[in-house]
């Protein structure tokens, strides 16, 4: 092995100093209303305001620019000046954290069918007179032959809900679906007139207010997609990294390295603690520049792809798989978007629901350890649902493991998070709150958990709406 050593990890305490540096630069951003082009301050500045070191304010400054929260310009009138985070700044971190977790076209369709069923009842409750005409407008171009985006109507049904949340994952899931079935060339002369008829359909009942119809024929009209695209030749089940990490010509030399790496990982089939390389043999096999190489690593570190050991046998070595990174990315694009606790909750009442009807089935089907449910359980009960969800041990997060849908963990685990905020902000005003939530929690988990074991679809999920309702914050 080669024992050239990577650029030193930054160690333990100066990650923490900078990530809560990073954090109240974001808590900064939006006190300030996320005034766009605004200079926060010069390093000099902000080194006074933080009370940290350059090198803790300098890995800080690293952490916002991946999450674009803001940028370092230099030169005069320069400083660290906000920025705007677009949905391609959550869409490229879902694609490379599906792909290591080896998410398929399945698990994605079905997540985006539980969503946009939700956007379906949502928006018939919610159109507006001003909705009608924006909607009818696509579905006469639509009806006119001019098919430009097949999506287009779906964003707009999910912009109705005015909920956030749901309009990001709609337009992620719908996006890297592309991915596996992007030949639009391929696609049959009736096949226009046919999604015609179907968003036509979708949308009077939508805009008469129907929720049920509504959602029932945004269900069909999904799975007969997803039925249409798996008999495709070109469809594949795993998203292609040639296709998936395809960069652009705006991209700083440090992602696009970044992204090579990771391809590596991917097409040699690399598991966690696979060594990648030094920092002279990485910097010779990319003809990298140590600086690139350097800024490439803190790409791949912060996004959980790899991790640098000193020492003897030091190096840079594949990391475990892990969806912390990318929910801190969501998050802050959402609390850009003025995200609230209604918008978490009409989100999770729906994914908690789908979840234990999955849980159950892979219960009932013997395909899954069900005795990860008993031991959540022990762990919530023995070091409480705090602690036990900073662990993903909590019975929630066992539950969505065991559904068995990697894209619809990764949904439930975003939404958890913020959801966890919230509820931070309540008990800060309730301090007894947490106290009166746990003695509610722990008989319902484990009434829920019972019809689990049983097999039970239909008990868990009721068990688990009432549940849900119970332990809503009330007026939030």
């Amino acid at each position: 092995m080669d024992q050239d050593l990577i650029a030193p990890r930054i160690d333990s305490r100066r990650a923490k100093l900078a990530g809560r540096a990073a954090e109240q630069i974001v808590a900064d951003v939006i006190e300030l209303g996320w005034p766009v082009g605004h200079v926060l301050g010069s390093e000099a500045e902000l080194l006074e305001r933080y009370g940290v070191s350059r090198a803790v304010l300098r890995e800080a400054v690293r952490l916002v620019e991946h999450q674009r929260v803001a940028r370092m310009r230099r030169g005069t009138g320069g400083g660290l000046v906000i920025d705007e985070p677009d949905v391609d700044a959550v869409i490229g971190p879902t694609v490379i954290y599906l792909l290591r977790a080896k998410a398929t076209l399945d698990e994605l369709f079905d997540t985006r069918i539980i969503l946009e069923e939700l956007v379906a009842e949502l928006a018939s409750q919610r159109a507006r007179e001003a909705d009608i005409s924006t909607v009818r407008e696509t579905l006469a171009e639509e009806s006119a032959g001019n098919f430009t985006d097949y999506r287009l109507l779906h964003t707009q049904l999910a912009a109705l809900t005015g909920n956030p949340v749901l309009q990001l994952f709609v337009e992620t899931f719908s996006r890297v679906i592309d991915f596996h079935f992007a030949d639009e060339a391929a696609l049959p002369t009736g096949m226009s007139r046919e999604v015609q008829h179907a968003h036509a359909s979708i949308a009077r009942a939508i805009l008469t207010n129907n929720p049920g119809v509504a959602r029932e024929r945004m269900s069909r009209h999904l799975r007969a997609e997803a039925e249409f695209i798996h008999r495709q030749p070109a469809t594949v089940q795993v998203l292609d990294p040639t296709t998936a990490l395809a960069g652009t010509d705006g991209d700083k030399r440090g992602e696009a390295l970044a992204r090579q790496i990771f391809a590596w990982v991917l097409d040699t089939g690399a598991t966690p603690g696979t060594f990648i390389g030094s920092e002279a043999t990485l910097m010779a096999k990319y003809k990298a520049s140590r600086a690139v190489l350097r800024e490439a690593i803190r790409i791949l570190e912060y996004q959980q792809i790899a991790l640098t050991r000193r020492g003897p046998g030091g190096g840079l070595f594949v990391a475990e798989p892990d969806s912390s990174a990318l929910t801190e990315i969501i998050s802050i694009y959402l609390r850009r978007h003025g995200v609230n606790a209604q918008h978490i909750q009409e989100l999770r009442t729906g994914l908690e629901l789908a979840v234990a009807e999955r849980a159950a089935s892979a219960v009932r089907s013997g395909t899954v350890d069900a005795s990860m449910i008993e031991k959540a359980l022990a762990t919530e009960s023995e070091q409480g649902v705090t602690a036990a969800y900073a662990k993903r041990e909590d019975f929630h997060s066992v539950l969505a493991r065991l559904s068995g849908n990697r894209a619809l963990e990764l949904v439930h685990r975003a939404t958890m998070r913020l959801g966890w905020n919230f509820f931070a902000q309540y008990v800060d005003d309730d301090p007894q709150a947490l106290e009166r939530a746990s003695k509610a929690i722990d008989p319902a988990h484990r009434s829920i958990a019972d019809a689990l074991l049983a097999g039970d679809s239909e008990l868990a999920v009721v068990r688990m709406r009432a549940h849900i309702a119970a332990t809503t914050p009330q007026g939030r």
